[in-house]
């Protein structure tokens, strides 16, 4: 199953890269997280758990975002696409995390 992750990895970020970042959520805040720096955080860490380990700062950052991803996306319910959109790349995130640390056992 571990040999997979790289691959559906991979896949889900192919099709990640063809969405278009929700265009309500440049300056809607649900629970006062900024979405745009949600997404930037999110896939720079989903990048670079594709190449390789992550550091330390990394790790850090996507185990903290995915939790809040993961609270906000309930709120987010009435967009249909940005929850389309967030979801793809809360799972994104959590195959990154699971990916990551079966390279650390």
């Amino acid at each position: 199953m571990a040999e997979a992750k790289p691959d559906q990895l991979a896949r889900l970020w192919d099709e990640f890269m063809t969405l278009r970042f929700p265009p309500g959520f440049y300056q809607r805040e649900p629970a006062g997280a900024c979405m745009v720096m949600m997404d930037t955080m999110l896939a720079g860490c989903v990048s670079s758990a594709m190449d390789g380990p992550l550091d330390d700062r990394r790790g850090e950052v996507l185990h903290a975002r995915t939790a809040v991803l993961e609270e906000i996306l309930p709120l987010i319910g009435d967009d249909e696409y940005a929850s389309t959109y967030f979801t793809h790349l809360h799972g994104m995130a959590v195959l990154a995390a699971e990916l990551d640390a079966a390279r650390g056992d």
